[in-house]
């Protein structure tokens, strides 16, 4: 993995903000991804720590720099396979945040991750190249009529690479993308989600997603997102 480069110095932030900040930048750069219950925070602290990665993007109607994403039984209420976030971008986020603020009737709260780059890695040549060399038309996934960007799956900016991953928006008939989404959905990894908890990944080389297999009637989760350049 690359090293994360930091753009703040933890002597400037609050004695709780730099102990979470402690706690995710060691396994965000050894691993791509961190984890940590960090309990309750408020918006404002939930964006300190995002600058301390880069710039927070904001996006949406309002342009606000976090998304609130609430998902229940009747929004929502299906497998989210895995991707990464904004791949229909030319430049999707560097980083993305996931913050898990309220959660209930799920029997097992986890979101997945996995590594695509390492994923990427384990291909022959052959099909590494494949994957290199093709251009695609590259959708929005819930809306294909807002437009396309003519892009590539593999790609490189200033001596590092990121990916353009989400299964259901590529064709299917290709030997060399369905091998490496095969590796990318074995080498998934659990991630318990409970309300307090903090997930952060190098967006440009992990994918991520849930499954709803465990869940009760009437359950609901809200995830505040930031995405991080």
């Amino acid at each position: 993995m690359q090293a994360t480069t930091l753009n703040k110095d933890l002597s400037t932030f609050a004695a709780d903000e730099a102990e979470i900040l402690q706690a995710i930048t060691g396994p965000l750069e050894d691993q791509g991804y961190a984890v940590a219950n960090i309990g309750d925070i408020s918006p404002d602290t939930l964006l300190s720590i995002a600058y301390f990665f880069g710039e927070v993007i904001p996006i949406g109607r309002g342009n606000d720099h976090i998304t609130v994403i609430h998902t229940t039984s009747n929004v929502g209420s299906k497998n989210v396979p895995l991707h990464n976030d904004k791949s229909y971008w030319r430049i999707p986020p560097k980083y993305l945040i996931l913050y898990c603020r309220e959660s209930s009737g799920f029997e097992n709260n986890h979101m997945h991750v996995s590594d695509i780059h390492g994923a990427f890695e384990k291909l022959s040549e052959e099909e590494k190249q494949s994957l290199i060399d093709k251009n695609l038309d590259i959708f929005h996934p819930s809306n294909r009529s807002s437009g396309k960007l003519k892009g590539k799956l593999v790609n490189y900016l200033n001596g590092d690479v990121f990916y353009r991953l989400r299964s259901d928006t590529i064709e299917k008939d290709w030997e060399a993308f369905n091998h490496w989404d095969q590796l990318v959905i074995d080498n998934l990894i659990e991630v318990p989600f409970n309300p307090g908890t903090l997930l952060i990944m190098d967006n440009w080389k992990f994918a991520h997603g849930r499954r709803l297999t465990s869940v009760e009637t009437g359950y609901s989760r809200t995830i505040n997102r930031v995405l991080i350049m």
